[in-house]
């Protein structure tokens, strides 16, 4: 058993490799960084290396899976697992192809001239700073139920799973906090359009550091961890899109570096968090590759889980709860006048009967069988596809890319969540804030306009 284990902890090791390649040739060929090659570089995370860390302690003798099965069936089953993974690569790429064929001319911020980023750089900070007013005023309300922030963030985890002590009837507002992330991606790019100098930056340090502050609380309120990849992504993200250097291949190792610094940070959260919670500083000594494992050790528990569910025949199809979850999930549950179906990732937990968390996840191709089944891995990743491509092909498609920073921005962490975390109600529901965002920059832009047309 532990030999096959270490064969299978090598053959995802591979493909890890052969996805990050294929990520990095389409990077250094487009001189670009689209959101597809965001979803390559996390799938070889998600679905090569992370997998072979697990397997390989696995084949050590070490069992930190809240599910695992080892014996012949269950191996067989675990490659073909690794199989419909390399499968759902496939198809994810020919579906992203079919939509995206050609690159469109797409004007980038070195493109403009200096009034244009300058006016750009304007509005950007003028909606950046209505969304943090919204952020900070949400964050407040969606709090209050525990007396304070610091309160509620005592109680974080057990908030999110559902077992939180007091009744929160204000608790939808966490959906607008989470455009605290956007006017953060607002600032960062008002900033690299305008590269203010000397006094200029001043108003930037006081707006980024509310910003910082303001997502601190965020991340320590929602208890999730990952949120500082998801960021840290976007913010990189947009920078490169601001490069002084035109070759994008100078700037991929500052980018592999900036990764790993987040990987870093967001195993460093676990300890912080339970000391910010409990007065205690419990030192992680296990080294960060342990502690990878252990964070995303429910992408190969879920896997299992999902196979072994359809293997027996027990697989309750999950497409109609998730897309009724989806539909409603932008309406606060108080107002929907039925009950409504558990998610995928409610699902997936119950099926563990015990774990060791709140709620464990599953990741894209776990949700493709919980979705359709086997043939989920076919049809749900082919969907995956065409929905990025679409992203791609929308984002810049007008001549105007004002707020194509911002958007890009959304895009990278919702879409690089998918491949790991992934639920259709979740993809819905984290398009919100950017609904939001459109919101304002609209009426901004219309008060703006008329205002210059009194004029």
């Amino acid at each position: 058993m532990n030999s096959v284990l270490e064969l299978i902890s090598v053959l995802y090791g591979i493909m890890g490799c052969v996805y990050l390649c294929i990520a990095v040739r389409g990077i250094l060929h487009k001189n670009e960084m689209s959101i597809f090659d965001i979803i390559r570089l996390m799938y070889s995370f998600a679905f090569g290396f992370a997998p072979c860390l697990v397997y390989y302690q696995e084949a050590q003798g070490a069992r930190n899976l809240d599910f695992y099965d080892y014996s012949y069936s269950g191996l067989a089953r675990i490659g073909l697992m690794l199989f419909f993974s390399i499968l759902a690569f496939a198809v994810i790429n020919l579906a992203y192809k079919s939509v995206h064929q050609k690159e469109s001319s797409v004007r980038m911020p070195r493109d403009l001239n200096e009034e244009e980023r300058y006016d750009i750089s304007r509005r950007l900070f003028r909606s950046g700073v209505i969304a943090l007013v919204i952020g900070w005023i949400c964050l407040i309300l969606w709090t209050r139920a525990y007396g304070s922030i610091e309160n509620f963030i005592v109680n974080a985890s057990l908030i999110r799973s559902g077992r939180g002590k007091v009744y929160n009837s204000l608790a939808f507002f966490k959906q607008f906090v989470r455009i605290l992330p956007i006017s953060l991606y607002a600032f960062v790019s008002a900033y690299c359009y305008e590269q203010p100098k000397r006094l200029k930056k001043i108003k930037y340090i006081i707006v980024f550091l509310i910003s910082i502050v303001g997502n601190y609380y965020y991340f320590m309120a929602s208890d999730s961890r990952v949120t500082i990849i998801y960021i840290g992504m976007a913010i990189l993200m947009i920078y490169l899109r601001h490069r002084k250097k035109e070759k994008i291949g100078r700037y991929l190792f500052m980018t592999g570096v900036t990764i790993g610094i987040l990987l870093f940070l967001t195993m460093f959260a676990d300890t912080y968090t339970h000391y910010v919670r409990y007065g205690i500083w419990e030192s992680n000594s296990t080294g960060i590759i342990d502690s990878l494992t252990k964070e995303f050790k429910f992408l190969c528990a879920s896997d299992m889980k999902a196979s072994k569910v359809w293997y027996e025949g027990n697989l309750h199809y999950k497409i109609g709860d998730d897309l009724v979850n989806a539909a409603t999930s932008w309406i606060p549950e108080r107002f929907i006048p039925f009950a409504i179906p558990d998610t995928v990732w409610t699902y997936n937990t119950n099926l563990f009967g015990s774990v060791s968390s709140g709620t464990l996840p599953s990741s894209l191709v776990s949700t493709s069988i919980y979705e359709f089944g086997m043939l989920g891995v076919v049809i749900f990743p082919f969907c995956f596809g065409i929905v990025a491509g679409y992203a791609d092909k929308r984002l810049w498609k007008k001549s105007s890319v004002v707020y194509a920073d911002v958007y890009y921005g959304l895009l990278v962490g919702i879409f690089v969540q998918m491949v790991s975390h992934n639920q259709i109600s979740t993809f819905v529901m984290s398009m919100f804030p950017g609904f939001l965002f459109f919101i304002i920059s609209y009426l901004c832009d219309r008060v703006r306009l008329n205002h210059n047309e009194e004029r």
